[in-house]
């Protein structure tokens, strides 16, 4: 029992310590409990890897606190959306996948989050005929060098365990990919080549300009980026900088951005680009000349993130986004932070928004949490994740017809 405490209590530090990276950046000086990849003398100021908490007022609870101090609500219908989380991804394989996005720069993480968790997070995940989920491994990754997220949470499920690939091309409606941005294209892509990295083709566009899609090893997309001439440095592998936005396709642009105005995307930059020729479509993976609408949408408070918004008017993909349970290998849900989720679901219930369940106390195990997650569905069946803090309360009892509810916690760091 002394093992579970101690390790609950670090998964919740860990949470803690993440909500404060959504929301001020992720920079070098930042590391947490079970950071990977870093030297004792780098642990960073929020907690150390190797102590315990230093007190209660140390937890997720006080993360929460910082971060509602820090809004003004500008209206009775500003939900306080501050940062984006992160992204979530699904693979087969942990131990490969970890390692491939340790290679693009992603040399840092928090891990010791539960392996099992509530009825309540399982419904929350929309895995309603299941008494709890099960993973078999888990971290939230961070490429240090970004001035803000770009995390990306990546799961193995074990139970329940989907093994159906992503979508075949980018131009799929729903989170097709993430934009990610390098200092110098070239030579991230020669290095990635020569790590058998599939590229859909060569950098396509103008030098200053320029973007490659490449997929992860269970074809996840990638669109590799560069806004400016290269910066060379020879002593690294990989250039990457930041996560500039991440690209979800919608079947009608203007419902979309109505709808997404009301969590606080505020900000609207229409895409001047409105079309591709036969050239460019090759570099999408796409046979034949394209044409979309499409705008970049943020926030104007805390990390001010971005979301890109198309619309394919040709060639057209309606099928379906990623269907629930959320536990598909692909970028699955996207996870918004939130000073107080329920008055947040109160104000988007109002205007008509879905969600998936009811809110779930995240993310401990125990269901004692001051802290939740919820899923709201965008016009187009997208999750979107919502975290924020929540009013202690009582557990919700297990159901009567599951065994007794456990608690799986991973080897504790160090």
């Amino acid at each position: 029992m002394d093992y579970l405490r101690k390790a609950v209590t670090k998964s919740v530090t860990c949470l803690r310590t993440l909500l404060l990276i959504g929301m001020f950046g992720c920079g070098d000086s930042v590391s947490t409990m079970a950071v990977s990849d870093q030297k004792s003398d780098e642990v960073g100021a929020i907690v150390s890897a190797d102590s315990e908490p230093r007190s209660d007022e140390d937890d997720l609870t006080n993360a929460m606190a910082q971060a509602a101090a820090a809004i003004d609500y500008e209206s009775a219908e500003d939900i306080g959306l501050m940062a984006r989380f992160h992204f979530a991804t699904h693979t087969k394989d942990f131990d490969m996948a970890r390692e491939f996005y340790r290679k693009l720069g992603y040399t840092t993480g928090v891990g010791g989050f539960p392996l099992t968790n509530t009825h309540q997070m399982a419904r929350a995940l929309g895995m309603f005929d299941v008494c709890q989920y099960e993973l078999a491994k888990g971290e939230v990754i961070s490429l240090p060098a970004s001035p803000h997220s770009a995390n990306i949470d990546l799961l193995q499920f074990k139970t329940p365990f989907n093994p159906d690939p992503p979508y075949e091309l980018p131009n799929h409606l729903g989170m097709a990919y993430a934009a990610l941005l390098t200092s110098d294209l070239d030579s991230d892509v020669a290095y990635l080549e020569s790590q058998g990295v599939d590229f859909l083709s060569a950098p396509f566009g103008e030098g200053g300009s320029r973007y490659a899609f490449f997929r992860d090893p269970e074809g996840v997309f990638y669109k590799l980026s560069e806004n400016a001439a290269p910066l060379s440095d020879q002593s690294r592998q990989m250039h990457l900088t930041s996560m500039p936005y991440i690209g979800i396709n919608v079947s009608d642009l203007e419902k979309s951005l109505e709808f997404y105005r009301k969590f606080g995307y505020t900000e609207v930059t229409p895409l001047e680009q409105t079309s591709g020729d036969i050239e460019e479509a090759a570099a999408w993976g796409l046979p034949a000349p394209f044409r979309f609408k499409g705008a970049d949408i943020s926030i104007a408070r805390g990390d001010k993130h971005v979301l890109r918004l198309i619309q394919w008017l040709a060639p057209v993909n309606l099928e379906p986004p990623y269907p629930p349970p959320i536990n598909h290998i692909g970028i699955n849900r996207i996870a918004l932070m939130v000073p107080e989720i329920e008055r947040a679901v109160d104000i988007l219930r109002a205007q008509g928004v879905p969600f998936l369940s009811e809110v779930a106390p995240c993310c401990s195990g125990t269901g004692e949490d001051e802290s939740a997650i919820v899923h709201a569905i965008d016009p187009d069946g997208v999750f979107l994740e919502l975290v924020g803090g929540i009013t202690k309360r009582e557990p919700l009892p297990h159901p009567t017809h599951c065994p007794p509810m456990e608690i799986k916690m991973p080897p504790l760091a160090g």
